[in-house]
């Protein structure tokens, strides 16, 4: 296999360090990237000179404001532009995995399958699904993955366990946090052997792509503390709000839970939850006794 990854400069490109791999990045230069412009340069250049059979498109806008605010530009990027590239990939018969969104969904029942009707509520929602159905119908070999929050075990990737735990070490005593937003949280690693399994057969369809838990982000909070224990429990405070409190310029949906059954299908291992990889992370970082240390 010979992959090119599209935008991979990003948290979830930076962490596909497959073997014969090229990543491109536009703005964030990666060691080893290949600079690439998704609305002005030419993608055949870099099929042909590294040989590529396998694409993984990444590449977007993927913060549903900046899609509002900038309305036009991120739909140039996200689907005009994006859907040329596809056709060259068509064309030219290159097996590609397109990573779609949990945005596609209205979020008001959840538990949404493959099969569920997309009905987006915000702009970038709308772009996802609108590159899915020119796929669908134009395409044969493709995946397109529908991809829910992913949440690293680094301390410094500032995600989902990462931002709470630091925020925690620096003194934060209390939390604002949603309860009714609902998500598969999806830890990156079980990703990148997903991907993995997706390029070497080639596996086709849409697929929803999360982890094999659907909690809101209160629920996120409580088992990271049940993790670290009474003595820190006892010291903070949970405020829980909706979603719908926090300032934001588009609409979030609600409850974007997935049903991954037809992904289980596809592959060969166990994904990790949030309690296994908070118990990973507070140990190996000696999170208690830092917490402890600055109070």
């Amino acid at each position: 296999m010979k992959i090119l990854i599209i935008g991979g400069s990003g948290k979830i490109g930076k962490s596909f360090n497959f073997k014969n791999t090229k990543k491109t990045f536009y703005k964030n230069k990666i060691k080893n990237g290949i600079k690439f412009d998704l609305i002005n340069d030419d993608i055949n250049i870099l099929l042909k000179k590294y040989n590529i059979n396998r694409v993984i498109l990444l590449s977007a806008i993927s913060d549903p404001d900046t899609c509002l605010r900038k309305k036009n530009y991120s739909y140039k990027l996200n689907v005009e532009k994006t859907k040329k590239l596809i056709d060259i990939l068509i064309k030219q018969k290159i097996y590609f995995i397109f990573f779609s969104s949990e945005y596609i969904f209205d979020g008001k029942k959840g538990n949404y399958s493959e099969k569920s009707k997309a009905i987006p509520n915000n702009i970038y929602g709308k772009q996802k699904l609108q590159v899915e159905n020119f796929i669908r119908k134009k395409a044969k070999h493709y995946s397109i993955f529908r991809i829910g929050k992913t949440y690293g075990s680094n301390m410094n990737d500032k995600t989902l366990i990462s931002n709470f735990l630091m925020e925690i070490i620096n003194g934060k005593l209390v939390f604002k946090v949603a309860y009714d937003q609902i998500f598969n949280p999806l830890y990156v690693n079980d990703l990148k052997k997903i991907v993995r399994i997706f390029l070497k057969s080639k596996i086709k369809g849409t697929f929803n792509v999360g982890g094999p838990e659907q909690l809101s982000r209160f629920k996120v909070l409580k088992l990271i503390f049940q993790v670290l224990g009474k003595k820190i429990q006892s010291k903070v405070k949970f405020q829980e709000i909706s979603l719908k409190e926090f300032p934001t310029l588009d609409n979030r949906p609600l409850n974007v839970s997935m049903n991954i059954r037809k992904l289980k299908s596809k592959i060969n291992f166990k994904m990790k939850n949030i309690r296994n990889i908070t118990l990973k992370m507070v140990k190996k970082n000696n999170v208690k006794s830092r917490i402890f240390k600055r109070r």
